[in-house]
């Protein structure tokens, strides 16, 4: 029900030529050069300080985890309404696999919102970030897909924030209805660092 990045699949960005970067190790980024100054500085406003001073190999969140992205949480923030709703995304990818049945919202149809997802980024860069949803009517028959394209990260002990677009509901009589979302937190390589799955309700008025 985004208005931005509706695929047929999540490699449509390939078909249309699009080639992921090559994935270059996060300690040769900040090694390579480091007698140049203007590249220095570069490198510190694409990689932040702390990253710069810090081998990639020490940026942990949580050491029990080998994923690079760890996803905290995920809020529908409504402009004409409150409370937003915020799904916690904390916990292994079973568990998260394992709560859709817990996540629902009913969004009033035609109302605008953002999406704005919260993570930790440890060990290495990741490429290509993106948060993808997929529609389904009845559980099986697929509606719409959204691609949110979030970019390329680097580490930090600090909590790492995206907001989409404005976005809006759909509206009119055949919109109306409960509908199960799939949506997945994925990079260029490919690599899943979470999915989840949420039943969202399009209603004549908030409930």
């Amino acid at each position: 029900m985004a208005s931005h990045d509706h695929d047929s699949d999540d490699d449509a960005s390939s078909a249309h030529g699009y080639k992921a970067p090559q994935k270059v190790d996060l300690n040769a980024i900040v090694s390579k050069d480091e007698d140049d100054e203007s590249l220095t500085r570069y490198k510190q406003l694409l990689l932040g300080n702390s990253t710069m001073n810090t081998q990639a190999s020490n940026q942990l969140i949580d050491a029990n985890d080998a994923r690079v992205v760890l996803p905290i949480r995920i809020t529908l923030i409504f402009d004409n309404h409150k409370p937003d709703v915020t799904f916690d995304l904390k916990g292994s990818p079973e568990h998260l696999h394992n709560l859709h049945a817990k996540r629902s919202v009913t969004i009033k149809e035609g109302e605008t919102y953002r999406s704005q997802l919260e993570f930790y980024v440890q060990r290495d860069i990741v490429t290509g970030l993106k948060l993808i949803n997929k529609v389904l009517k009845a559980r099986t028959i697929p509606v719409d897909k959204s691609k949110y394209m979030i970019g390329s990260r680097a580490p930090s002990s600090e909590v790492q924030t995206y907001v989409s677009d404005v976005e809006q509901a759909p509206s009119g009589v055949l919109s109306r209805g409960s509908f199960l979302v799939k949506s997945k937190l994925t990079d260029d390589d490919k690599n899943v660092f979470a999915e989840w799955e949420w039943n969202l309700v399009i209603a004549k008025d908030w409930q």
